[in-house]
């Protein structure tokens, strides 16, 4: 084991932008969930960019507005082409499959810290060469961040429930699995209730 800092490449996937946040459409009109979108994409890249073990970061997207953010911030951009958030998840991870670890981190946590990303680093870079590192939402179901040490030790699994299923691929690959949580990276704007938490606490 290693307490070397561990470098790390950050993927940050975004929906074409007609599409965002859809589940809280009875709250929020199009153009609010858009600025939503782009307000909380801009934290996290505030918050990957304070990390200094963090490079590249990397906004996914097909959407031509979002890669005019990630010009705009000086970060890298990765046009999707795959037909899944899994699949775009696997072009990115051979683009940059020399990286030591990959952190993949949605775009609607809008409360990520500088914190939370330190930590989920020093996790892994305390617990040997080969492992799983899973943030879960606050419901204990959904994966809101995952770092892959090296890049390719599991598969993706993101959709409903992901985060057992992160944790059962680390497991039958026989790699070392970490749950970190944290009030602030637990919480992702999936839903209504969400939003109503991220605005009162937040």
């Amino acid at each position: 084991m290693s307490g070397e800092p561990l470098r790390a490449a950050a993927f940050i996937p975004v929906k074409s932008l007609t599409k965002v946040k859809s589940r809280l459409s009875s709250r929020l009109d199009l153009q609010r969930r858009i600025q939503l979108t782009h307000d909380s994409l801009r934290h996290i890249v505030h918050a990957l960019k304070a990390v200094p073990q963090i490079d590249p970061i990397v906004i996914i997207s097909r959407d031509p507005q979002v890669r005019g953010w990630a010009d705009n911030w000086g970060v890298a951009h990765l046009r999707e082409r795959g037909r899944s958030l899994n699949a775009a998840l696997r072009e990115a991870r051979t683009q940059y499959a020399q990286a030591p670890a990959i952190l993949i981190v949605p775009s609607d946590l809008v409360a990520l810290s500088t914190a939370d990303v330190q930590g989920l680093l020093s996790q892994a870079a305390s617990s040997g060469e080969r492992c799983v590192v899973i943030a879960p939402d606050r419901h204990g179901r959904g994966t809101n961040a995952l770092l892959l040490r090296p890049p390719d030790v599991i598969e993706f699994e993101f959709g409903p429930h992901s985060a057992a299923r992160h944790a059962r691929r680390a497991l039958a690959a026989g790699v070392q699995l970490i749950w970190f949580r944290s009030d602030s990276i637990c919480l992702d704007l999936d839903s209504p209730d969400d939003l109503e938490l991220y605005l009162d606490q937040w």
